[in-house]
């Protein structure tokens, strides 16, 4: 299936069409509401991967078609849990041949990674806004809000940017789906603060160990401050 979307994004290319342009008739190839994605992954998956996708390189694409990468993405949306992508995505990264092969064309694969997993985060609120909420609400195009984001990333200059910028997405509170473990509120918001310290410390040099907690309203890490002694 993504072996056919990816077919798809490079043969709109050959059209006389704007990106928007583009997004839309891909999204209508695959018999996708551009407003409404579907609820299950696959939908998710497939409408993320298409507003992403449109005008980059196909080995950049290569990195989604990775099942380990679908499967943390899979989790996410399954556990509503976003979390899992900053905390596992960037381990298997640094991991995978993917990296040193991406990173010889200049490509850098976490920036990559980041762009998607923001765009996948949208897609996956989207589905979960109660129906009575979109009927009753003048809502933003999702199309829309997708580009007004992806503008807002290319401006970031720094990887802890847009750490943040995930973890403020996933502080903002949403309905679960019914069955999906729940995502609390208080640990995402938790979280958006931890992602923005640890920004400010890795660019201080910093190095933290494995050790973590996470409660409701916490969290803990150990890190290991340099100290320059004068003799």
């Amino acid at each position: 299936m993504l072996d056919n979307l990816i077919s798809l994004l490079f043969d709109s290319a050959k059209e006389s069409l704007s990106r928007n342009e583009r997004i839309i008739w891909l999204l209508k190839q695959l018999n996708l509401d551009p407003d409404h994605p579907p609820e299950d992954f696959t939908g998710v998956y497939q409408y993320a991967l298409v507003e992403y996708g449109v005008g980059k390189p196909r080995p950049v694409l290569e990195i989604f078609r990775q099942k380990e990468i679908q499967q943390l993405f899979r989790s996410a949306l399954e556990q509503n849990n976003p979390a899992i992508l900053l905390k596992k995505g960037e381990a298997f990264l640094a991991e995978h041949s993917l990296q040193t092969k991406l990173s010889a064309n200049n490509i850098d694969v976490r920036r990559e990674f980041y762009q998607f997993a923001v765009i996948f985060i949208q897609v996956a609120k989207r589905t979960r806004t109660p129906a009575e909420i979109l009927t009753n609400q003048k809502l933003e195009s999702l199309h829309r809000q997708i580009g007004s984001l992806q503008e807002r990333l290319n401006r970031l200059p720094t990887l802890e940017g847009m750490r943040t910028e995930i973890a403020r997405l996933a502080a903002q509170t949403y309905p679960s789906l019914p069955g999906a473990e729940s995502f609390g509120a208080e640990q995402c918001q938790a979280l958006a603060l931890a992602q923005q310290m640890r920004g400010w410390f890795e660019t201080l040099g910093y190095r933290f160990e494995t050790y973590e907690v996470w409660e409701a309203d916490y969290f803990e890490w150990i890190i290991n401050v340099s100290v320059w002694r004068s003799r």
